[in-house]
């Protein structure tokens, strides 16, 4: 590779921004009061960020695949960045899912409780 220190370099720079805006996010985040909107805000941006491309021509580079996406819009157009944009698309849709299931896991668990707490009120006096 040609260009390898200056790919280190770069790509040291966008792993600490990335982690900063993380800090930003969390912070953002915790003023939400429902944590599954905090997991997937959080989960949004870890996709959009982290989820990798590899380059074929001339060096094989690893980038950001929303970044190679944007240069791919501007180059070959909408079919070649949805191309690259479709295993983050991907990501995003199935972590929603998770995150809704799990979310209806935990508010059926949640109103069970209340249900049994107001049954031994009921019961106790």
């Amino acid at each position: 590779m040609i260009y390898e220190d200056l790919y280190w370099t770069a790509a040291v720079i966008y792993g600490l921004g990335v982690v900063g805006f993380w800090l930003v996010v969390w912070r953002f985040g915790k003023l939400l009061p429902w944590r599954p909107v905090r997991w997937w805000l959080t989960w949004l941006y870890l996709c959009v960020v982290l989820t990798p491309w590899q380059a074929t021509e001339p060096e094989p580079y690893i980038a950001p695949a929303i970044i190679v996406g944007a240069f791919d819009f501007l180059d070959v157009g909408v079919g070649g960045a949805l191309r690259v944009l479709m295993p983050m698309i991907q990501a995003i849709l199935i972590g929603t899912l998770i995150i809704v299931l799990i979310s209806i896991g935990l508010r059926m668990r949640a109103m069970k409780a209340y249900e049994a707490e107001a049954k031994r009120e009921a019961e106790g006096g």
